[in-house]
């Protein structure tokens, strides 16, 4: 029974990234919140209004029932005029799991010794631009319908803004 145990341990310690205790956990909520939060505002950012000084509405449907109850029944959200941390679940979608692919990969080259330099952004991209296709591929645009090798730089770039994100907030979150 003991060696099942030990065996069972090192099996979750070797499979856990290295930040996997409570408070490490709560860090990376915060860097997935905090870069899914930055994603959003820059999409944002290209429906601002400057007479107004409000974004063009994007209203959108909810599922979220949770949200719903704590907004009198509302089943609909303008997402544009929404910051990130008020948006339901639902539209938290894409940013939160680009943000937690990229928080991921960052936590895991860091626990392996991995230097944060090009070659790691190179690779994080390329883990990165897999997710989103296995997430999108059915309907993403046929230039993006592709392996990361094979994208434009301009695609390739998208991918790398992000990754290079979550490293700043990474480093901000460690200092």
């Amino acid at each position: 029974m003991f060696f099942k145990k030990i065996t069972i341990a090192v099996f979750i310690h070797k499979n856990m990234p290295l930040e996997s205790g409570p408070r490490e956990r709560n860090k990376t909520e915060e860097r997935v919140t905090q870069l899914g939060s930055q994603l959003h505002d820059e999409w944002r950012a290209t429906r601002y209004r400057e007479e107004s000084k409000d974004y063009e509405p994007q209203l959108k449907k909810t599922e979220d029932q949770l949200w719903q109850m704590a907004h009198e029944g509302k089943t609909e959200i303008d997402i544009a005029n929404t910051n990130y941390q008020d948006l339901p679940e639902d539209w938290k979608g894409e940013n939160k799991a680009s943000a937690e692919v990229t928080v991921t990969e960052i936590e895991k080259a860091v626990q392996g010794g991995v230097e944060l330099d090009d070659a790691f952004v190179e690779s994080a991209s390329s883990i990165l631009h897999d997710k989103w296709l296995e997430r999108n591929g059915s309907y993403a645009p046929p230039e993006q319908q592709k392996p990361y090798a094979e994208l434009s730089e301009e695609e390739k770039e998208k991918d790398r803004v992000i990754i290079r994100k979550g490293i700043e907030i990474y480093k901000n979150k460690n200092n």
